[in-house]
């Protein structure tokens, strides 16, 4: 069969004997070279499967790939725990002019120039548009969402009516605008004396007992009732005051009366509980989310160090949650 190809190539083309065996032999290469890639993907393949350290390593990319999208995506802001949630609003802060100032007067433009985005300070004045007044520095941080940092860079600038002002050692900004003088200290109503001592249980008293605190009513009472349901239960007598629109002389004497007698928290099995079942207040979204990820990849949790592995998980989250996890 070579011998007739070879002879017909050379009767058609004029080719010699050597140059219709060249042209023969590289046609024969262009053919295989053809087929070539269709004869490769009928060979069998023998791959071995990955390892589980592999799957593992490629299901922790994929659940930190999914956290990071969460954290890039914004969080709805809220004017307060009891309100519908509005759209964000662009941060847009201006550069901080730091200056003495006194909480209780100043404007929401005053609040911006001090580093504030506008709804936190828009936020601020709703709260002391219904009576809340800040009679402690601290009473900064009873503003939701009031961030950590911005205080501790605001606090030496606060001037409030019991003399407290801006630290000699970290002046004011000459440029930044002058200080707010505060009034002198009105003199407060006088509280009722109450006729007989009283005490009840945080974890069980209902709207009621908590009205007869002086200076709860009857929507501070239902905030408190609500929160305590949220946590699942208080383990603290402090968790109180992270009830918004509570002020602090108002604490003050509820501490008074309130007490914790063996309190039966509501707790949440992190080897077991659903997504939806670890929402807590404590404990956002995507955190929630990278819990449960990293236990379906790695399996269950021993104790509260090996929650630490969830990366997006900080010490001082864990620590708030812990009286209500079970392992």
């Amino acid at each position: 069969m070579f011998r007739r190809l070879h002879r017909a190539v050379q009767d058609y083309f004029g080719f010699s004997v050597s140059e219709a065996r060249g042209f023969v032999v590289l046609m024969g290469i262009v053919v295989l070279a053809l087929l070539a890639p269709f004869a490769l993907d009928l060979w069998p393949t023998h791959s071995s499967e990955p390892s589980l350290a592999d799957r593992r390593q490629l299901d922790s990319l994929l659940a930190g790939m999914e956290i990071k999208a969460a954290e890039a995506r914004p969080e709805r802001r809220y004017a307060n725990r009891d309100a519908e949630p509005k759209e964000d609003e662009a941060p847009d802060v201006p550069p901080a002019r730091l200056f003495a100032f006194n909480p209780n007067q100043i404007s929401s433009e005053q609040w911006q120039a001090l580093g504030l985005p506008r709804w936190l300070a828009e936020r601020i004045l709703k709260y002391r548009a219904k009576g809340g007044q800040f009679r402690k520095k601290e009473d900064l941080l009873r503003i939701y969402d009031f961030p950590e940092e911005s205080y501790q860079r605001l606090e030496p600038y606060i001037q409030l009516p019991d003399g407290k002002a801006a630290r000699a050692d970290n002046p004011p900004l000459a440029e930044s605008g002058p200080a707010f003088e505060t009034p002198a200290p009105s003199t407060p109503n006088p509280k009722p004396a109450s006729k007989t001592a009283f005490t009840f249980d945080l974890n069980t008293a209902d709207t009621s007992e908590l009205k007869r605190v002086y200076g709860i009513g009857s929507k501070i009472s239902a905030r408190i009732v609500k929160k305590r349901e949220e946590f699942g239960g208080f383990h603290d007598l402090n968790q109180v005051r992270e009830v918004w629109g509570l002020d602090s002389v108002v604490v003050d004497e509820l501490f008074k009366h309130a007490t914790l007698r063996n309190p039966q928290l509501r707790r949440l099995n992190v080897n077991s509980a659903t997504f939806e079942q670890l929402r807590h207040p404590y404990l956002k979204f995507h955190v929630a989310r990278a819990i449960v990820a990293y236990r379906q990849q790695h399996g269950p949790f021993g104790s509260p160090n090996d929650l630490l592995n969830v990366k997006v998980l900080d010490v001082k989250t864990l620590e708030k949650l812990m009286p209500y996890l079970e392992f």
